[in-house]
């Protein structure tokens, strides 16, 4: 069980090495965490399939980074969606072949031929070193955190919430007043 923090983090790494892009990665988080209606009741294997879904739908990017070789980075955003995210869940996040194939919502065998047509796609970018391009990769993506747009951005949406609550409240009350007072003055002239 995760909390909302852990949550957002994770769709974020996720989302950022999927979609190629940490800002177009923070509206995955709204499409995903927000969304939940009890994050509680939300594992993270359904966590990284509803992921896996919002980024399908965001398109992909580059990773700019200088932790990420160019090379490696755009072979990267040149694989399609399901074999980008068969060579993430393998070498970046090592994700077992069963959890992979749940999260890309289709058999372990489909997810061993995407994970084959990336690794080819992969060879000549990652060149020698494919773990080296995989570790570069999660270092990138373990060093991302919620950008302070992100905060700032959802602290907004709260105090709107909030205000508009108040308000909402306010309203009802002076309605009530309102309609009780007149209630008192049709009373005192009967």
């Amino acid at each position: 069980m995760l909390n909302r923090e852990a949550c957002e983090r994770r769709v974020y790494r996720l989302a950022t090495m999927l979609i190629g892009d940490p800002v177009t990665a923070t509206r995955v988080i709204e499409a995903v965490v927000d969304a939940q209606p009890d994050l509680r009741r939300l594992d993270s294997a359904h966590l990284d399939r509803l992921t896996v879904l919002r980024s399908r739908e965001m398109g992909r990017a580059t990773i700019v980074d200088g932790a990420v070789p160019p090379a490696v980075a755009s072979a990267l955003a040149s694989l399609p969606s399901q074999q980008r995210e068969a060579w993430v869940f393998t070498h970046v996040y090592r994700v077992p072949q069963r959890e992979m194939a749940r999260a890309m919502d289709c058999s372990v065998t489909a997810t061993t031929r995407h994970l084959q047509l990336a690794e080819a796609a992969m060879a000549a970018p990652a060149g020698d070193a494919p773990k080296m391009a995989a570790r570069a990769l999660l270092k990138y993506s373990m060093s991302l955190e919620l950008p302070a747009f992100w905060r700032a951005q959802r602290r907004r949406r709260r105090t709107m919430r909030r205000m508009i609550v108040v308000l909402v409240f306010g309203l009802v009350l002076l309605v009530l007043i309102v309609a009780i007072t007149g209630l008192m003055r049709m009373l005192a002239a009967a």
